[in-house]
């Protein structure tokens, strides 16, 4: 089974429109669609905004469910030269407001834990063959960030999460995000608002692709 997940319901709730027979319930009180795309078995997972969030809802299917691999789709903010509708594929996802360097871990890093966790390489190669997008880092923390990390990468408040409980899990994931906003400028919060309002359709059209 492939596992879809996502924070909220407007980035996942179009791609259940794909599912053949499906049946939805919740799960530890998050909601859930199981059925096929394209004969491929799949679930669909809301797991609600933020970090705690984020892992709860990964582990609750990982301890229950047999999964094969894990797709992870959302908004990220960005930084610049990025854009606002750029899709882009997670090289890598670390936290921004994790810190113990003082103990000498590199910021970011959970002890006894990598700094940056990565997406599967054969599902990579797989799933870039057909899209072919940018590759970029993504830094994950429970703040919607206003200032600039670090150009050409993206911010989230899960995708990290959901890598580090897959890595804990031994399960593999890839995660594409769209960028809502530019992280800084002006129009940020109003970019944000337009591009939550249609990403659902955008990450349908991403699943189509992948699961072809």
């Amino acid at each position: 089974m492939i596992l879809i997940i996502g924070a909220m319901a407007s980035e996942t709730d179009a791609i259940s429109h794909l599912v053949t027979n499906p049946d939805n319930f919740t799960l530890n009180g998050k909601n859930v669609v199981t059925g096929e795309i394209n004969g491929h078995s799949v679930m669909i997972m809301t797991t609600g905004v933020g970090k705690v969030n984020a892992a709860f809802g990964l582990t609750s299917v990982l301890s229950t469910y047999k999964v094969d691999y894990i797709i992870n789709v959302g908004l990220v903010g960005g930084f610049k030269p990025l854009n606002p509708g750029d899709m882009v594929f997670i090289q890598s996802a670390t936290y921004h407001d994790f810190d113990l360097s003082i103990f000498g871990y590199d910021k970011g890093q959970v002890p006894q834990l990598p700094t940056n966790y990565l997406p599967d390489h054969n599902i990579t190669k797989q799933v870039q063959s057909k899209l072919n997008l940018t590759e970029t880092k993504l830094y994950t923390g429970d703040t919607f960030l206003t200032e600039v990390i670090e150009p050409n990468s993206v911010c989230d408040m899960e995708g990290a999460a959901y890598f580090q409980v897959a890595h804990l899990l031994n399960t593999p994931m890839i995660s594409v995000k769209i960028i809502s906003d530019i992280v800084g400028e002006p129009s940020q919060l109003e970019d944000y608002s337009v591009f939550e309002a249609q990403c659902s359709i955008r990450f349908k059209s991403l699943i189509e692709q992948i699961l072809f």
